[in-house]
């Protein structure tokens, strides 16, 4: 398909730009992203203020968009083959502890319109989409859940990420069981991804809906690193020895997802380059 790009007449020749527009249409990425894009556009327009704070709003529906693509994929395909049920019981403690944080208190909301409701119900519908996946895991298609596979102990991640939340947790609330549980929440869904990606290596292979989850996800939390980055100061009580940090601290984790999980963008980009089918993107960089 990139090759088809850099044909000097494709533009020039309705007939190979017709050939080319009808491959598009058949890869399964540029659906996704295609659809996933306009939608944007549309929500951005209507319930955007223009304000910067509304990345912190764009963040949450590429989330909640992964987790939907996710959840079509396991009831179109009755099954679950692929996905992390460790990974999803996490994501449930990410969205429970932050919709702690924001509904009932506005300190960590967008500063824009889309802080008044868009976003909370991004992350509520976040919430629901992953309860529903871990069902499937459970309950509905249990049995086609592999836990061989499966093998990565959330509880190392956990237990990490709520100790640090203790010590490190911004004052936006002004009350420490929503700040708490508001750092916890960032803190854990930095090292969320490892039991899917822990996942691939054990098959060694990718399913093309978790692999577009988790290209979703390191979109989502690239948008959330340049929202904080910008406004970290903010996160810090630079009359407290210890909180003078945390701003860098959060900052600093969400780039430590971006790093965990920059080797698979990678090969997830050069599949999309060179046509490869996502489901052989842990092997993308041998391809020629």
């Amino acid at each position: 398909m990139m090759d088809q790009l850099k044909d000097p007449e494709l533009f020039k020749d309705p007939e190979k730009l017709k050939l080319f527009a009808i491959n598009l249409s058949k890869n399964s990425s540029f659906r996704t992203w295609g659809g996933f894009f306009a939608s944007v556009i549309i929500v951005f327009w209507v319930f955007s203020s223009g304000d910067f704070s509304f990345l912190l709003t764009l963040s949450s529906i590429v989330s909640m968009f992964s987790f939907l693509m996710v959840a079509m994929a396991v009831e179109s395909e009755k099954s679950v083959k692929g996905v992390s049920l460790k990974m999803m019981e996490c994501y449930i403690v990410v969205f429970a502890c932050r919709l702690t944080a924001i509904v009932p208190f506005e300190g960590y909301l967008p500063f824009d319109k889309s802080g008044d409701w868009l976003y909370q119900v991004c992350e509520g519908f976040g919430l629901c989409l992953a309860g529903s996946i871990v069902y499937c895991c459970r309950k509905q298609y249990a049995q086609t859940y592999d836990p061989e596979v499966d093998t990565f102990n959330h509880l190392w991640i956990i237990g990490p990420a709520a100790a640090v939340a203790l010590i490190l947790h911004p004052h936006l609330n002004g009350f420490l069981p929503t700040d708490i549980a508001w750092a916890f929440a960032l803190y854990l869904e930095s090292v969320t991804v490892l039991p899917q990606l822990f996942l691939f290596m054990k098959e060694g292979r990718a399913s093309p809906h978790t692999a577009h989850f988790l290209a979703a996800q390191a979109l989502s939390r690239l948008m959330s690193f340049i929202f904080w980055a910008s406004s970290f100061s903010e996160l810090s009580n630079p009359h407290h020895t210890i909180k003078k940090f945390v701003g860098h601290w959060v900052v600093g984790v969400q780039l430590l997802q971006l790093c965990i999980m920059g080797d698979f963008i990678y090969h997830y980009i050069r599949c999309i380059q060179k046509g490869i089918p996502i489901s052989e993107v842990l092997c993308a960089g041998d391809t020629v």
